[in-house]
């Protein structure tokens, strides 16, 4: 091989494998003063993994979702007692279930902000509601939120959940190196849940995150002009090559150049990913997905979900602008909700139609916001947020709606929100965290978590929210 080709393949090889996965060793992480996580410590079971066999979509709801989407019973005071600086607009924002025209259904759900999708996933035992996701008096800020919550720990361990999940089940052998797609993110997920510096070593290349677009485009494939001849881009200078020619090129230059099979592993695995994608992208589906940008989310992340017994966890973010509603609020939580939970809805109908009783969707973000509203017509950051927790019916019980709640009148016409009541069940965001982790057989969450176990009501109302 002359050397200007070599070079050419060798740029080919390296462009690959920017987007290829990694299968080689995993490289340590240098000691930069990262609060390792103490995997040691970890029990692991791998009878529950087995049977719960938990396949999880992780929404992080990026900026904050008011509580008022899921929790609407503290607005008629709001307007009877003018507690707001901008008033609520009967009419526009009514809230008395007495009027024919009311924005809240009957679980004060708001009606136009998906509302209805809740009742009905709430009636059929397809949604667990927590309404007392309380974080106190902390920060308000979103980056030390959203790190210390999609890290899931307050002990400064730098990895996300996603990532600090991977680790324990490649520690524990329970992923397999020849899975296929078991950590997947959608239109690059929430990076901080994907984080990983906080172990001894990298995860290994394949159970890294591999991201999709929301039209689930095939990322492995080569662009090719209409001759179909392959483009290297900026790597071919004045040479484009044959499909069947730069993969032999690039073979050739991995036996000849490299001294382990792993790197091999990287063609293999391009091709039985992109046969894959070709297969189920666009395979009859038993619903239909709404023509949004959530409903294309969960219908690629479903696509994969029910097709690859692989895939464990997929992430993406919920509402494609962020829930950081300092202004205009009520229009752009309305729209933004309706079209997630219509998304959801189509997602949950999906796993019901297969049985598939061990998919489940959980949504959380930095914190809730508050119930006045403000100058901008907005809300700001309040202290208490929703949980939503649909499917999972093989390990959650079917709690329904767990928590009551109160209106904090902290200043009026300044800084409302919702608090639990004294004798309600509550929990911090970590409690969250450490849920996901028991889906998976990690026995002692607390240990990633800083103490905090799972999500457990059974001490306020009798019943656990995992099975035994």
């Amino acid at each position: 091989m002359r050397r200007r080709d070599f070079i050419k393949g060798a740029m080919g090889l390296a462009a690959a494998a920017a987007v290829f996965p990694s299968r080689a060793a995993a490289d340590v992480i240098p000691d930069d003063g990262t609060i390792p996580l103490p995997l040691d410590q970890v029990r692991f079971d791998p009878e529950i993994y087995a049977r719960n066999d938990a396949r999880t979509i992780i929404v992080f709801l990026g900026g904050g979702m008011s509580d008022v989407v899921a929790n609407t019973q503290h607005i008629k005071q709001i307007m009877d007692e003018d507690l707001s600086f901008v008033p609520y607009e009967k009419g526009a924002f009514e809230i008395d279930s007495t009027t024919p025209y009311t924005t809240s259904t009957q679980n004060h759900f708001w009606k136009q902000a998906g509302g209805d999708f809740l009742e009905k996933m709430l009636s059929n035992g397809d949604m667990n509601l927590f309404r007392t996701c309380y974080r106190g008096h902390g920060s308000a800020g979103h980056g030390i939120n959203q790190r210390r919550y999609a890290h899931g720990n307050d002990r400064g361990y730098e990895s996300g959940i996603v990532a600090t999940l991977m680790h324990v089940l490649y520690r524990n052998g329970a992923i397999p190196q020849n899975a296929k797609l078991p950590n997947v993110s959608i239109d690059g997920g929430f990076y901080k849940l994907l984080q990983d510096n906080g172990a001894p070593k990298a995860l290994p290349g394949y159970l890294k995150p591999i991201s999709f677009n929301r039209s689930f485009d095939n990322p492995y494939n080569y662009k090719r002009d209409d001759q179909g001849w392959v483009d290297l881009g900026d790597y071919s200078a004045d040479r484009i090559f044959n499909e069947v020619d730069y993969d032999a090129r690039l073979n050739v230059l991995m036996q000849k150049n490299n001294h382990y099979d792993a790197l091999s592993d990287v063609f293999n695995y391009r091709k039985e990913i992109s046969d894959f994608i070709e297969e189920v992208k666009n395979a009859e589906l038993p619903v239909e997905y709404p023509d949004t940008i959530d409903g294309r989310k969960f219908e690629v992340a479903m696509r994969i979900l029910t097709n690859n017994p692989d895939t464990k966890v997929v992430t993406m973010s919920g509402g494609h602008s962020g829930w950081d509603d300092h202004s205009d609020a009520i229009m752009n939580h309305m729209s933004r909700a309706h079209e997630l939970f219509a998304a959801i809805d189509a997602a949950i109908d999906h796993a019901n139609s297969l049985q598939m009783d061990n998919l489940n969707i959980v949504l959380f973000g930095d914190f809730g916001r508050n119930m006045n509203i403000n100058s901008a017509k907005g809300w700001d950051h309040g202290n208490n947020q929703n949980v939503f927790w649909f499917g999972g019916g093989r390990f959650f019980n079917n709690l329904g709606i767990v928590g009551e709640t109160e209106l904090q009148v902290w200043l009026k016409k300044a800084r409302l929100y919702s608090r639990p009541t004294a004798d309600s069940f509550k929990f911090p965001p970590y409690n969250i965290a450490a849920t996901i982790y028991a889906l998976y057989g990690i026995t002692n969450p607390e240990i990633l978590t800083g103490g905090y176990g799972v999500i457990d009501p059974e001490d306020k109302i009798g019943t656990p929210f995992l099975k035994g």
